[in-house]
């Protein structure tokens, strides 16, 4: 037992991983999802998990085997455009996830605020919120504040990440553990939508077809190729080597069992509570959900969603930029330690990258819930490349380091990828 919690207590990159991922995209898709196909959708969410298991795992044995980063690796076999490349799909789906991110924040501060009633006038907080322009500024402010905290951490900033995103997880956990409480889901409801099976229906009164852009967002969410292509990097930043490799496995498994056990509770509490009972277009935003929630749990579940929205929205938001800015400059042959002056710049460019977005998608007043899932759906596109680098790189690792299991499961993952980035430009051009 003492043996077993020494590896707990240094269990900490998955959990990393984990805590990027799941992310606002998470929380509004899954939401969505069970409130517009009840439990049917669920066992999507162990499919995607056990696949981001698999390439966690192949990219963290990367790590502890391999002396060259992994786009230096590229750079070295097919030369430094190529590398170039990887890089900028990593920075395309970064910036995609930042952009969810900042609106995810203002998802979450309105649900804090009072429910709008158009008919009596807007409480003056919800009316200031509501403003455009304050809209683009409050998630810029937070952006000057995580880089005032990212420049005045530059010592043990891997050991400060760590530690938070596993509090952030935590608080995750127990802010929708209490929605799914009040929820009352039903166990044959939970165990049939895990049998594999499409939607036969999202209303009472007809059939619809499957919606792609929601579904993938589901799967992208939670098999995000980005995160676990980060966490090559993250063993090398924590010194891990082929002796941890055991460690690493069991890391892997907490992290992103936790990433897959909050979103079906998310997904599971919609379906419970939502579904058939509120249309999903209406979920515009968190105040919007908790509102829908308001029959079942009462004031209280505004306070507790927006919780978990803004632990989420938090936890991605931190960690999201760093990992676009490490792999872009280890693309362009830069250091790619997060202690180096080039990543904390490119840090900064990211956090603002994605605060540009999200301020389009504001002005241009788009509902916040409908931006966030296709921002996370179009990170699918970038999504094939970074697998194929991953596979690629597996074949450098020493024999027998792998189980067994990781090879076909990785193949089965790539093959998602690319079905999931023919399905999302299909679906933006409207084929």
């Amino acid at each position: 037992m003492s043996e077993f919690l020494s590896l707990l207590r240094r269990i900490g990159p998955a959990i990393v991983v984990a805590a990027v991922v799941l992310g606002p995209g998470s929380i509004v898709s899954a939401s969505r999802v069970g409130c517009q196909y009840g439990y049917q959708l669920l066992w999507l969410v162990p499919l995607a998990s056990l696949l981001m298991i698999s390439l966690t795992v192949t990219s963290m044995a990367i790590g502890v085997s391999q002396r060259e980063t992994p786009c230096g690796a590229v750079a070295s076999a097919f030369g430094r455009p190529i590398a170039w490349l990887v890089g900028g799909a990593m920075l395309v789906a970064i910036t995609m996830f930042q952009a969810s991110n900042n609106n995810a924040m203002l998802m979450a501060a309105e649900g804090f605020m009072d429910p709008v009633d158009t008919q009596a006038g807007q409480p003056a907080a919800a009316s200031a919120l509501s403003s455009r322009l304050v809209r683009t500024a409050v998630p810029l402010v937070f952006n000057f504040a995580i880089i005032g905290l990212l420049w005045a951490s530059r010592r043990d900033l891997y050991r400060v990440i760590e530690k938070t995103m596993a509090v952030l997880v935590a608080a995750m956990v127990v802010a929708f553990a209490i929605n799914l409480w009040f929820a009352s889901p039903t166990l044959n409801g939970i165990l049939s939508g895990l049998i594999p099976s499409l939607p036969r229906g999202s209303t009472a009164e007809g059939i619809d077809t499957v919606s792609w852009m929601a579904s993938g967002a589901l799967v992208a969410t939670t098999f995000s190729v980005a995160g676990a292509f980060y966490q090559s990097y993250q063993v090398r930043e924590k010194g891990w080597n082929v002796s941890d490799f055991r460690l690493g496995v069991l890391d892997t498994f907490v992290g992103i069992c936790s990433l897959g056990l909050i979103t079906m509770m998310i997904l599971i509490t919609g379906a419970a509570a939502l579904h058939l009972k509120v249309a999903p277009e209406s979920l515009t935003d968190a105040s919007a959900v908790a509102r829908a929630l308001d029959p079942l749990f009462g004031d209280a579940a505004r306070y507790v969603f927006a919780a978990g929205v803004l632990a989420g929205a938090v936890s991605s938001f931190v960690v999201n930029a760093l990992i676009g800015a490490v792999v872009f400059c280890d693309a362009l042959g830069m250091p790619s330690k997060l202690s180096s002056i080039h990543v904390r710049l490119t840090t900064v460019g990211v956090l603002l990258l994605g605060w540009v977005v999200a301020a389009i998608g504001v002005l241009t007043e788009v509902p916040l819930a409908d931006f966030i899932v296709v921002a996370q759906s179009l990170t699918v596109i970038a999504f094939p490349a970074l697998a194929i680098t991953i596979i690629w790189q597996a074949r450098r690792i020493q024999t027998g380091l792998l189980p067994v299991w990781v090879t076909p499961l990785n193949y089965l993952g790539l093959a998602v990828t690319l079905l999931l980035s023919v399905r999302t430009i299909m679906g933006l051009i409207g084929t």
